[in-house]
């Protein structure tokens, strides 16, 4: 799962195969069809691991800062960056979302749904304890983040990694209202 985790991200749900992780493995394709008898399949589990593996990492900082929930969110992506250029695992199935499964769609959605409302939650206490400063809602501001979080590691990718960490600091500053 870990592998065809990785290499969705690598290279995007439509480029990556099973015989990726079977050449990696030096095992047959017959073998990861055994525990995943589809695509689909396989990326379902990689969808609900990496909620999952995020709710296992909030747990570290739920009863921190408003700050320390965002710079969560902030280090998640800049170890993306850091690791092969390579998109949220949202992302990879937002990129192609019209050429994925019902399924597929839902799980993503569903997935994005409840990383706004924890980011939103977030924002929320920012704002209520002073921490932060922005105008508008706290809704508003997460899904902003939601949408330029992804397109960081694409810029980046693009044009260098001055601009990634560019838009990470902006990101940062913006929940000071600046």
């Amino acid at each position: 799962m870990d592998l065809g985790k990785n290499y969705m991200q690598a290279v995007g749900y439509h480029s990556f195969n099973y015989k990726m992780i079977a050449n990696q493995l030096k095992i047959k394709n017959a073998s990861i069809h055994h525990y995943f008898p589809s695509k689909e399949d396989l990326a379902l589990a990689v969808i609900e691991k990496d909620q999952e593996d995020f709710n296992n990492l909030a747990k570290s900082v739920n009863a921190g800062s408003p700050l320390a929930k965002a710079e969560l969110m902030l280090g998640i992506y800049t170890n993306f960056f850091n690791d092969g250029q390579k998109l949220c695992v949202i992302s990879t199935f937002e990129s192609s979302f019209n050429n994925v499964s019902d399924k597929i769609q839902t799980a993503a959605r569903a997935y994005t749904v409840f990383l706004i409302k924890w980011l939103t939650d977030a924002f929320e206490e920012g704002l209520q304890s002073k921490e932060f400063q922005f105008k508008g809602s706290a809704q508003g501001m997460a899904v902003m983040w939601m949408a330029s979080l992804p397109g960081s590691i694409l810029v980046g990718r693009m044009v260098g990694a001055e601009y990634f960490h560019q838009i990470i600091n902006r990101l940062r500053s913006s929940l000071k209202g600046d």
